[in-house]
């Protein structure tokens, strides 16, 4: 059975086989365009930006040296945990910063861009430790914030169900549906019975109140009442 012809490799082949010939620069990366569609950009390896740059010499070389500097790192860790509402040092955090103070003060990531032939050429690489210092610290970060999220929804709960307490003790209240009665008047009365609480409680209990005592009123029999 004759093999179907496979254009794909055949342009592969002849593409290498020209650059050969023309002592070309063969580059295993794709040009892709910026979001302001002007500039061309292609991403290279390490060990290929530098035979680029040997071959081509570009007049301009960006390169920035990012040094690791764990004081700031953990503080930025530190802000986002309290933002979270949680401890500022818990103990990954600080055995994280223990692991990883060997590596204060050196370079743990670099970029480098340049032009040739109006496409913008970079390349990145960053030092193992620096990957693990990351992952060890957005895993921590990760876990607060879950348990912050659970922590919420259990306070929140709890807040539900102290107000679901106190619409049963204010519906059941004498006062409560007697005379020309308002929302305002209902209120007054939940102020009266619960000075603890803010205005913003209040409402929610008496709003709590009034939806039970509707309920009661068209048949629902609800425990409490």
């Amino acid at each position: 059975m004759n093999m179907a012809v496979n254009e794909a490799a055949n342009l592969g082949s002849a593409i290498k086989d020209a650059a050969s010939t023309s002592k070309s620069i063969l580059v295993d990366a794709t040009v892709q365009t910026r979001d302001d569609g002007h500039t061309p950009v292609v991403i290279l390896s390490s060990e290929v930006a530098v035979r680029v740059i040997s071959a081509h010499a570009p007049r301009i070389i960006y390169l920035v040296e990012q040094i690791f500097d764990l004081a700031g790192e953990i503080e930025a860790a530190r802000d986002e945990l309290e933002d979270m509402g949680v401890d500022r040092s818990p103990d990954p955090l600080k055995a994280t910063q223990r692991r990883f103070a060997s590596y204060d003060g050196q370079i743990g990531a670099t970029i480098a861009s340049f032009m040739i032939d109006g496409v913008l050429h970079t390349a990145v690489s960053t030092a193992t430790w620096h990957d693990e210092f990351g992952d060890a610290v957005e895993a921590m970060l990760e876990e607060s914030r879950e348990d912050a999220s659970a922590g919420q929804i259990s306070k929140n709960s709890e807040k539900a169900k102290a107000i679901e307490r106190k619409a049963l003790v204010l519906v059941k209240h004498p006062s409560f549906n007697h005379g020309r009665v308002s929302f305002d008047k209902r209120m007054a009365l939940a102020e009266t019975l619960f000075q603890e609480c803010d205005p913003h409680t209040l409402s929610d209990i008496t709003r709590r109140a009034e939806n039970l005592f509707w309920l009661e009123q068209s048949g629902v029999k609800l425990d409490g009442i």
